[in-house]
């Protein structure tokens, strides 16, 4: 485990438009993440949050200030981080089976039978044992996005970054997954930055919650949840901490409502 953080976000600034049309998204952003945590990044709606996780992967750069990941300036994707989508329908290919969405992501020397070995226990491990050979389009929503996170960990990353990987599966199922993404997590020793909508997703996932400002768009406050990694649907959900992160949390982000005129 390395000193410092594993991922930095210094000073990111990012805007679209030109000329009186300018609008301003990131306004100076930075926080860290070190090895080993599960930070979540919430804010209002329409603050940039899917910007900000396209500038740390490196798909969409920032116009000025920086990502480092492992000490060195993001200019790329660099190897070590994966993303996972929110829109997992589109990032998996339906000519590929379960199997073969998971090997595609790997790296490396290893031959045909190690890597669908490696990608087989995965699969296993969020559940889809039963579903190696069965195509995108013959599973659940929720089914598909375990293909998603499996492939996220094939790659063999040190950091993975989630896109509100929930947002398109029912409230059952995204209990479900929650707890198996914390899970995967403890069990590769995952670190983890989730950009999600849902206070009560943050604050039950992660070691500490990034609250944004509206737009434009500023750290407004970094919020540690003093929990264990242990968490639990209903005894977490039910703990003092818990409950005081989460109105912290609460409290930060409806400050930046609009008022709705009577």
């Amino acid at each position: 485990m390395q000193d410092g953080p594993i991922l930095e976000a210094r000073d990111l600034r990012k805007a679209f438009g030109a000329g009186a049309g300018r609008t301003t998204i990131l306004d100076g952003i930075s926080f860290s993440v070190r090895e080993g945590d599960f930070v979540a990044v919430v804010g209002p709606s329409g603050c940039g949050k899917t910007t900000l996780l396209m500038a740390l992967a490196g798909l969409q750069p920032a116009d000025a200030g920086e990502v480092r990941f492992r000490g060195r300036q993001v200019l790329s994707p660099p190897q070590g981080l994966a993303l996972v989508f929110q829109d997992y329908s589109r990032s998996l290919f339906p000519w590929k089976t379960a199997l073969r969405n998971v090997t595609f992501a790997m790296r490396g020397p290893q031959g045909r039978a190690a890597k669908a070995a490696r990608a087989e226990e995965l699969l296993h491990a969020v559940g889809l044992g039963d579903a190696l050979h069965k195509y995108p389009w013959q599973l659940s929503g929720g089914m598909q996005q375990r293909v998603a996170i499996a492939r996220g960990l094939a790659s063999e990353s040190d950091l993975l970054l989630l896109d509100e990987p929930l947002a398109a599966v029912d409230a059952q199922t995204r209990a479900d997954m929650q707890d198996l993404i914390l899970d995967l997590a403890q069990r590769f020793r995952q670190t983890c930055l989730l950009v999600t909508h849902d206070v009560d997703e943050a604050v039950y996932m992660a070691d500490k919650v990034v609250v944004l400002s509206k737009r434009p768009t500023r750290v407004a406050t970094e919020i540690t949840v003093g929990l264990g990694k242990a968490r639990d649907q209903i005894a977490t959900r039910e703990h003092p901490d818990y409950l005081h992160a989460r109105h912290e949390v609460l409290a930060r982000i409806r400050a930046f409502r609009q008022p709705v005129a009577p």
